[in-house]
């Protein structure tokens, strides 16, 4: 074990203790920041160890277990302080007697600890190339200075995310400063060179890494049984662990969920999902009053601006057959003067979108799912006003591409700084810019030129996210977002006071009538079905 392993550890109890927070998991999040605490003090350790003996998972920790700890540190950090504070807590976690903003504050007071001990590690991610920052050195700091840097290599090993340190402060004016560039016309002649392939990377597990403005692609996909008559899955849930099942090592999970699979009611603020379905369905409630139900092909755009509740369930309609389903989640962020508008969701229809056949001289066909951007000159319904897509000058596009065997497809150039991403989940994998690319990669695309891909040996499938950065800093906790931890903190204050407009539901989790189709009912009442 080496201190970055140890404290990438550390940073995965603390955003799982953090998203536990906004799903009202207290105790759960008590036990998850824990863990967290004591792998961040094993980091400080001149030899780290291989395993931190803190209590068993899914149970309150063992209480003495980081005090003792911490007392084997020879120059613990000031804000280790915060081991003290947990375990003053833990009879009262234990007689359920603690609130959520004890809780809460013991979880703000563990990421300072976290970013102390980077930042004395001298630990960066030289990937954010000084431009976006996921952790900042100290609530409301842009940045602080670093005078050594430990390699990315090892960072890499350790797969995840550490406090972006830079070295100096990234200044905006919530653009790119080659925004006022004209978009190229499609009939324009390219001068460019073609396209190159800046790194191909493996995108292993549910969440895939993203550029600049993307901050993460989810990609759920679950081989759910056949459903019983609570819409929930007709077989035994016996050894999972209920409200936070995520066993990627299973066939299918129930997330959140208890007794439905899915997302039960959770906040929102600063950015905005792009859920994309290619199977199975989601029922939608939020704290505005809208809601809907939506399947393969449908996609739903939220912004989520400043703040908004809702809830994203996975009912099992089909109780005489299996319940596939797979989707994309996609995080946009937005940019500083949006992040605080009101919240907007819209619905495209599968029957809306457009889908552009492209044939080859040797007439193999690439088939273009056009959710966001343009291709051919078909564009899908807008996205929501305060989007960083509804501005020409993003040039988001988020396509999927479907590819015959050794069909020969060319993409469009992009406009200078544009950041764009192919994502290869589907056959036994492509050639981008002449090089073969297998399943499960992610090539990362730079040049603003046309690029050229190849389907491989069998049918393959593509995700494409482009756009240009909005090259603010970014400071994230859970499922808030935005410039600073101030704000961050700001955030939870504001969740605690105001719930975000509250819930109505009747549950957590609602899920409407199995027989009912797909809809959607829109804050200002106004009913919408597909076609």
């Amino acid at each position: 074990m080496n201190p970055e392993k140890s404290l990438a550890r550390g940073k995965v109890y603390l955003d799982e203790a953090t998203e536990n927070l906004t799903f009202d998991e207290f105790d759960w999040a008590f036990e998850e920041v824990w863990h967290g605490v004591a792998w961040v003090l094993n980091a400080l350790f001149r030899e780290p160890r291989a395993s931190v003996e803190t209590g068993e998972k899914g149970k309150l920790p063992t209480a003495g277990s980081l005090s003792a700890l911490l007392s084997q540190l020879a120059a613990p950090p000031r804000q280790a302080k915060v081991v003290h504070r947990l375990e003053a807590l833990h009879p009262k976690m234990v007689a359920a007697k603690a609130t959520g903003k004890e809780v809460a504050d013991l979880i703000f007071a563990a990421w300072e600890l976290h970013d102390a001990c980077g930042e004395r590690l001298q630990i960066v991610d030289e990937r954010l190339g000084n431009k976006m920052m996921l952790s900042e050195a100290s609530p409301g700091r842009v940045a602080s200075l670093v005078v050594q840097r430990r390699t990315a290599l090892k960072l890499l090993a350790a797969g995840s995310i550490f406090p972006m340190l830079a070295c100096k402060k990234v200044e905006s004016d919530n653009r790119p400063a080659t925004a006022a560039e004209p978009e190229p016309e499609p009939d324009q002649e390219d001068s460019s060179p073609s396209a190159a392939i800046k790194a191909v990377t493996p995108i292993g597990g549910m969440h895939w890494k993203t550029s600049d403005p993307f901050l993460f692609c989810a990609h759920h996909r679950d081989d759910y049984p056949e459903g019983n008559e609570d819409l929930g899955p007709a077989a035994s849930l016996a050894g999972r662990h209920l409200g936070r099942d995520f066993d990627e090592g299973k066939d299918w999970r129930m997330y959140h969920g208890r007794k439905v699979p899915g997302f039960p009611r959770h906040p929102h603020r600063g950015f905005e999902t792009v859920t994309v379905v290619r199977t199975g369905f989601l029922d939608h409630a939020d704290s505005l009053g809208a809601t809907a139900r939506y399947g393969g092909g449908d996609v739903q755009w939220l912004t989520s601006g400043g703040g908004i509740q809702h809830a994203e369930m996975f009912p099992l309609l089909d109780q005489d057959s299996p319940n596939p389903l797979e989707l994309f989640q996609i995080w946009l962020n937005l940019r500083r003067s949006d992040k605080m508008v009101d919240p907007y969701f819209t619905m495209l229809w599968n029957e809306k979108i457009p889908r552009v056949v492209a044939t080859d001289d040797e007439g193999r066909i690439a088939e273009l799912t056009i959710v966001a951007g343009s291709y051919g000159g078909e564009k899908p319904p807008a996205p929501p006003p305060n989007s960083w897509a509804a501005r020409s000058e993003s040039d988001i596009a988020i396509w999927k591409i479907r590819l015959q065997p050794g069909v020969k497809l060319e993409l469009p150039r992009v406009l200078p700084g544009t950041l764009r991403s192919l994502y290869v989940h589907r056959g036994e994998g492509v050639s981008v810019a002449g090089r073969f690319v297998p399943n499960y990669h992610r090539v990362e695309v730079e040049e603003q030129g046309t690029l050229q891909v190849e389907g491989g040996p069998s049918d393959a499938e593509v995700l494409l996210l482009q756009g240009r950065p909005i090259g603010e800093p970014v400071a994230q906790r859970g499922p808030f977002v935005m410039n600073t931890q101030d704000e961050i903190r700001q955030a939870y204050a504001d969740y605690q006071q105001t719930a975000f407009g509250g819930w109505t539901w009747a549950d957590d989790g609602p899920v409407h009538d199995g027989k009912k189709g797909r809809f959607a009912i829109h804050v200002d009442g106004t009913y919408e079905e597909p076609g």
